[in-house]
């Protein structure tokens, strides 16, 4: 059987963009300006496929990140892969950013903890463990305040966000021997997303959702929501 061609948002950490993987990392467009995601996602595109050889069309799947994340962000790239789903109607797999974080270190036999700021000393935190390729998780997807996460770490474990520097002090202290700091800087990009997808899909454990019905995985209210008093049911 061929194997499928997926196409992967990123636009919830500092970088966002779009790539193409099938099999390997086909192609990837990178960029930094949330401001200018649409535009130059939407840009891209005639780029990829002209340099690429594939048309929209062929794509048997979308994968995004849905979160958690940059509320601007999120909601950017939604209306980016509902955009494309209008014109070419694909299953769309989503993930986690937290998820992705991980797959910087794809079978790291540790335990894997994924960290992203969620501001007023708060985190947004998941733990993982590779194991064959398959991603176990060992703590779901939960917003925090950054006093509490040491009850939540059992063992050492490897460290892995976008923003870790900020935290440094703090986990050397509170979790000493726990803590385990990345031999390099972990980021969120569009061909990771791709990546996991695509391991999630040989697996069978891929889920799968309508592009429509699709919403980020905040975790949290935005500050508009909470001066609002509105809740995240």
């Amino acid at each position: 059987m061929e194997a499928p061609l997926i196409l992967a948002i990123e636009t919830s950490g500092k970088t966002g963009g779009i790539a193409l993987f099938k099999e390997i990392l086909l192609g990837e467009i990178a960029l930094t300006s949330k401001k200018s995601y649409s535009t130059i996602i939407f840009n891209s595109l005639p780029f990829l496929e002209k340099n690429l050889g594939f048309f929209l069309k062929d794509i048997d799947y979308y994968a995004i990140d849905i979160g958690p994340g940059s509320f601007t962000g999120l909601r950017i790239g939604l209306s980016i892969l509902k955009g494309l789903n209008l014109a070419f109607p694909k299953p769309v797999i989503p993930v986690s950013s937290l998820e992705v974080l991980a797959t910087n270190f794809i079978n790291y036999s540790q335990s894997i903890v994924s960290l992203i700021d969620a501001y007023s000393k708060e985190v947004f935190l998941a733990s993982y463990q590779w194991n064959d390729f398959y991603l176990k998780i060992k703590i779901p997807p939960i917003c925090i305040s950054l006093k509490e996460l040491p009850q939540y770490i059992k063992s050492p474990s490897l460290f892995v966000s976008e923003t870790l520097e900020k935290w440094n002090e703090f986990f050397e202290k509170s979790l000493k021997n726990f803590f385990i700091k990345p031999p390099f800087s972990p980021y969120l990009s569009a061909g990771l997303v791709a990546k996991l997808a695509y391991i999630k899909l040989k697996q069978g454990i891929a889920e799968f959702k309508n592009a429509e019905e699709l919403l980020p995985l905040y975790l949290k209210p935005s500050e508009a929501e909470r001066k609002s008093g509105l809740k995240i049911t």
